[in-house]
């Protein structure tokens, strides 16, 4: 009995070091990605203005070809969104919903992931014309709720954001650059 109770109070102690701890970790997670497109503003805007045109090179399609989905909303207008439901614990469910636009320049994006919890992520798509190049960089936002940002400890999600936007941005890049 007195085994059972020693394993008990370690676990205890143990859960309550990784609570106090949560406390004092980082709960942004921030992610920027940036390539330079051999195209025009003017093409590479047709690639970012719409949620269709934005689901062509979205890569998280890649993880889940089976994903349900659904879209409303005025195409290419604030408050047009998309919403996805993934059996895939990866990709999750959720919606992103268009937020703002700025000509040929900018788009804002807002994310609800409802799976494991509710979470509201930004995402931000500048376009800045260079010459006849155009440099995109996009910038994800997400702030974890306490206790979650524990997670943080034992998985690395600002690595995995990074790798995907790397690969959305290729993707644009091959279709932004096709003649």
């Amino acid at each position: 009995m007195r085994i059972v109770k020693n394993i008990l109070l370690l676990l205890l102690i143990f859960t309550g070091v990784i609570l106090i701890a949560a406390l004092f970790i980082d709960s942004d997670i921030k992610v920027q990605e940036s390539a330079d497109i051999d195209a025009s503003v003017e093409k590479v805007w047709d690639h970012v203005n719409t949620i269709a045109a934005l689901n062509s090179w979205n890569a998280w399609f890649e993880k889940d070809k089976m994903m349900r989905t659904t879209v409303a909303g005025n195409p290419g207008y604030p408050g047009s969104q998309f919403c996805w439901d993934s059996d895939s614990t990866s990709v999750g469910s959720g919606c992103l919903r268009l937020a703002r636009l700025t000509t040929q320049r900018y788009v804002e994006l807002d994310i609800v992931l409802y799976i494991p919890r509710e979470t509201h992520a930004k995402t931000y798509i500048k376009l800045q014309p260079l010459g006849t190049t155009t440099r995109v960089t996009i910038n994800f936002n997400l702030s974890l709720p306490y206790p979650s940002r524990i997670l943080k400890l034992f998985r690395s999600d600002k690595k995995v954001m990074s790798e995907h936007y790397a690969l959305g941005l290729q993707k644009l890049k091959q279709l932004a650059e096709a003649p």
